[in-house]
């Protein structure tokens, strides 16, 4: 690695108003996708990881060509701990079997260590409230908190000697 700090908050926040993102999973890769080209950045994305309320069998079909985990059951029970929900919902079978592989589940462990620090370091930063209502406003303002969180870890990291 070229030294340079892994930016752990999502590049590509996206603030919606519905109350499931069963439906934002293939809007999101693409508009990644989209981003991912238009910065010129070298290569594919490797891995692609989402939590559960990101299952739909219909994403799934949609992104059937990406290197994909979700979880289809529960986030506890992909990481190894007792869970409510065991079993897989109709049409997401496939995903399940690919995650219980001893790979799959080595990769989905990633998940929570790369997403969930970012949004515990701006709510330790920021709080946990934003400052204006309106869709577009709350979309432009996690936006800028995402750019702040990954500014100030570019600037206050420091490379590592790797002698």
């Amino acid at each position: 690695m070229s030294g340079i700090p892994l930016l752990r908050f999502p590049r590509d926040a996206e603030c919606v108003d519905r109350g499931s993102d069963r439906t934002a999973l293939v809007p999101m890769v693409k508009k990644t996708q989209h981003n991912h080209q238009a910065a010129r950045l070298p290569g594919d994305i490797q891995l692609w990881l989402a939590d559960s309320g990101y299952a739909s069998a219909a994403s799934f079909e949609a992104l059937a060509d990406l290197p994909l985990l979700v979880s289809v059951t529960s986030d506890a029970d992909q990481a190894g701990f007792p869970a409510k929900r065991q079993q897989a919902p109709a049409g997401q079978q496939d995903m399940a079997a690919r995650l219980a592989t001893p790979t799959g589940q080595a990769q989905y462990r990633q998940r929570s260590a790369l997403v969930e620090p970012g949004f515990a370091q701006i709510f330790q930063r920021f709080g946990r409230h934003l400052n204006y209502r309106s869709r577009q406003a709350v979309d432009a303002e996690i936006k800028l908190l995402g750019t702040v969180h990954n500014l100030n870890k570019l600037i206050n990291h420091s490379p590592k000697n790797h002698s």
